[in-house]
């Protein structure tokens, strides 16, 4: 670490923020451990439990439970999930009932049989289950990822047991008993403050909201079931207790989807407990964090703070959480929650892709997913926004299907039966945080643009980065984030610029990575053009190191096949240029030696082949699955990474660097005749010329 980075980290960071950090640091590892040890050993020395009594809820409250009747939503549901999906979810259910789950919606970890809830699945490594929580992850280097023990903390088999006994009540009893026994295993293996269960107020908040929802749709509907109210009721007691404690943290360092999640653990536990003495004050702090981090965490044009889809539905969960959990309580949803769920539909709307109801995978992705309610695919927003539709507008998106799951759980069996208004997918920009869908008439070809200054600290370091989605495949990629905890090596490569679809300049990133989570010298962009077939833009994240140094992009759709993208890098000094186009996990060709790949997808070929402004082809080449330097993977599920075809141009020279990449079906050509260029691809052509990197169409023809 630089001294000049050093410095740079004071100054985004400001002197109150850098002093309260500090205080938390010594407090949290130094203060709070040696006080829980002291007080450990008192309570040895007296024969009593280290922890104080805990409060004891009244025993109606599970009265104030807000979720459907499970038989009226199987019911439901009957004709809109398939048969093969609802005999998954029973196979998901009875592993679970085995301590095999399924995690990130993805893979199989196993946890042994009763669960070991300190293990790491892939490594086979455990956590020490005492330790004091603010010391608990020192053990990472050893252990792995924390995120891999965490996630069966988060129960989302809690989701699929409750779920699976709805549509195969022939199960319920038995899966009920087993729900209620790992429960009471984890609270006595989990006792307060002790082990990496106790880290994050938001594994708290995301447990809490687990066993609500199956002690609702599950355990108090069967024998046994007023006990387990008891067990959970005690836990959220005292889990709230400690994301009180602890949730200045994420008011302060975290203010994102953590932040949301530790306020709706507050208004959860105090809506639904108003007999214990901190009710009212969970419940009031709780809804006022949720109503003023509605308002600055979801942006004016509807993009989310974190610049990711995925945390963007995270969020959006939360918040239908909170519309619920408001319910429960007779008060209303606040406005500026159903107005934050309003323009996040559009926004979310405008970028999926109608074929499977994918986004770019666009921003950290880790995988998190709230609230399992729904049998589809775990990449499918189809789930989330066909219930923001009916919350917000009294209408569905989407003809009748798997996802209307969870809206059924939610909102009742009969919010299904609203009218249905199907969007309309066209060009859009968001321009006040630097979203831009160029979209074909055939609405399943589509192009994404980064090009925004970024605002908050969250996002990758991908400005100017592209995907493209043809016919519904996604040709182009966004590669993923793999792991956050793990080796540091992949960690990097898929925060970094290198890994985008954009260019990096003299090995350099866009910002400066400098910690695990965090980047220096937020880049400021420019968007050049705009229009419904084109758009422009440039940043200047690398004029800290040349201030003649920019680098511009445009992007061009022709039709409903043909891109075409123009990189320019106006320096007058030398650089070296990279260029790279991350394919999907499609089976490729490539001639050795060429800047060019053709991805054989189920829709045919599809071709991407750069050239230079004389329309000369340029060198290149192509890899998958490499492992050091790690170079051409994609990941789309947490901790899960497969192989994909990296197309890679590298420039040196003195003076101005321009790349034009065309792709699209068949054969991509470039072809130059005195100032004009034409880009070709089958059924598509288009003659343009180049000024200052900008695309200067003189004519388009379609077949």
């Amino acid at each position: 670490m630089s001294t000049r980075d050093q410095l740079q980290e004071l100054r985004e960071l400001g002197l109150r923020a850098t002093l309260f950090r500090a205080q938390w640091e010594l407090s949290t590892r130094v203060v709070l451990p040696r006080r829980a040890e002291a007080r450990a050993r008192e309570a040895a020395r007296e024969s009593r439990e280290p922890s104080e009594a805990r409060a004891r809820p009244d025993v109606r409250w599970t009265s104030r439970l807000p979720f459907a009747d499970p038989v009226v939503v199987a019911e439901a549901m009957r004709d809109r999930m398939p048969r093969a999906s609802s005999a998954r979810l029973l196979d998901v259910a009875e592993d679970a009932a085995r301590g095999k789950i399924l995690c990130f919606g993805r893979w199989i970890g196993d946890y042994g049989d009763p669960i070991d809830w300190h293990l790491n699945p892939k490594t086979r490594e455990r956590w020490t289950a005492d330790r004091f929580w603010s010391v608990a992850l020192g053990e990472e280097a050893r252990v792995g990822d924390v995120k891999l023990s965490w996630e069966v903390a988060r129960f989302p088999h809690a989701y699929h047991l409750a779920r699976a006994a709805a549509f195969h009540p022939e199960h319920a009893d038995r899966f009920a008993s087993v729900l209620a026994a790992q429960i009471e295993h984890f609270v006595a293996a989990n006792p307060p403050e002790r082990g990496i269960h106790w880290n994050s107020g938001q594994e708290i908040a995301l447990r809490l909201m687990a066993w609500v929802f199956a002690l609702d749709t599950l355990l108090v509907r069967r024998e046994g079931g007023s006990r387990a109210a008891e067990v959970i009721a005690r836990a959220i007691h005292a889990g709230t207790t400690h994301i009180e404690n602890v949730i200045s943290y994420a008011q302060r360092a975290v203010y994102n989807n953590h932040l949301l999640s530790e306020a709706l653990g507050l208004y959860l536990a105090g809506t639904l407990l108003p007999t214990v003495p901190e009710a009212a004050r969970w419940r009031t702090m709780g809804r006022a964090i949720l109503e003023e981090e509605a308002t600055r965490q979801f942006y004016p044009d509807g993009a989310y703070i974190q610049l990711s889809h995925n945390y963007h539905r995270v969020a959006l969960h939360v918040l239908g959480w909170a519309c619920l959990v408001a319910r429960a309580a007779g008060d209303r949803p606040a406005s500026s929650w159903t107005r934050a769920m309003e323009r996040s539909l559009d926004f979310l709307v405008a970028h999926q892709n109608p074929v499977d109801g994918r986004l770019p995978n666009y921003g950290a992705n880790d995988g998190s997913l709230p609230s399992i309610l729904s049998t589809c695919d775990h990449s499918d927003f189809r789930p989330l926004l066909q219930g923001m539709s009916l919350f917000t507008r009294g209408e569905r998106l989407y003809e009748p299907g798997p996802w209307d799951e969870a809206a059924a759980w939610l909102l009742g069996p009969r919010a299904l039966d609203a009218p249905l208004r199907a969007p309309e997918r066209r060009s859009v920009s968001f321009t006040g945080t630097g979203f831009h869908v160029l979209r074909a008439d055939d609405e399943r070809s589509f192009v994404t643009f980064r090009c925004g200054t970024i605002r908050d600290r969250f996002s990758q370091i991908d400005m100017l980065h592209v995907d493209v989605w043809w016919r519904g495949q996604n040709v182009l990629v966004d590669g993923g984030s793999y792991l956050y905890n793990g080796p540091p090596e992949w960690h990097e490569h898929f925060m970094r610029t290198r890994s985008h679809n954009t260019v990096t300049i003299d090995g350099r990133d866009q910002m400066v990575h400098y910690r695990k989570f965090k980047f220096l010298y937020p880049v400021e962009a420019r968007v050049l053009e705009l229009s419904a077939h084109a758009v422009a833009g440039e940043h200047d994240g690398y004029r800290r190191y040349d201030p003649s140094c920019v680098h511009r992009r445009a992007v061009r759709l022709v039709g409903d096949d043909l891109v075409i993208v123009v990189d320019h890098v106006p320096s007058t000094t030398a650089h070296a240029v990279r260029l790279q186009w991350l394919g999907g996990a499609f089976a490729y060709r490539h001639e050795n030696g060429s800047a060019s790949m053709v991805l054989d997808t189920p829709e045919g070929p599809y071709a991407v082949a750069v050239f230079d402004e004389r329309a000369e082809a340029q060198r290149g080449s192509v890899v998958a699955g490499q492992e050091s330097p790690p170079r051409g993977w994609l990941s789309r599920y947490y901790a899960e990474k497969v192989a994909a075809p990296s197309l890679e141009v590298n420039t040196s020279k003195s003076g101005p660097h321009t790349l034009v990449t065309v792709m699209g079906p068949g054969r991509a050509e470039l072809t130059r005749e005195g100032d004009l260029l034409t880009a070709r691809c089958e059924g598509a052509s288009a003659t343009f010329r180049l000024h200052e990197g900008l695309i200067v169409i003189d004519q388009e023809a379609r077949a």
